[in-house]
């Protein structure tokens, strides 16, 4: 039954899907500078969201934001060990 879980649930789009540009360079980075790029990305995300931005946009700067936290708590996870 743990099938049914996985499959119903929304597949997740990496940072590197989703930003050319991390995926490019920031990505060859020290962890610690990935990790101040994805706070930083976070709180343009978050500050164009709270502007008039178009709709078409919002479902993007979500997955950005959701993606670049992801990324965040992966990087933290492989820095601690």
């Amino acid at each position: 039954m743990m099938l049914n879980f996985f499959r119903n649930s929304p597949k997740k789009t990496s940072l590197q899907q989703l930003d050319h540009l991390y995926m490019q360079a920031i990505s060859k980075l020290s962890v610690n500078e990935k990790i101040a790029y994805c706070q930083r990305l976070i709180e343009s995300s978050r500050y164009h969201l709270a502007q008039s931005c178009p709709k078409k946009d919002v479902p993007h700067l979500k997955n950005l934001i959701q993606a670049a936290d992801e990324e965040i708590h992966q990087l933290r996870a492989r820095k601690d060990h």
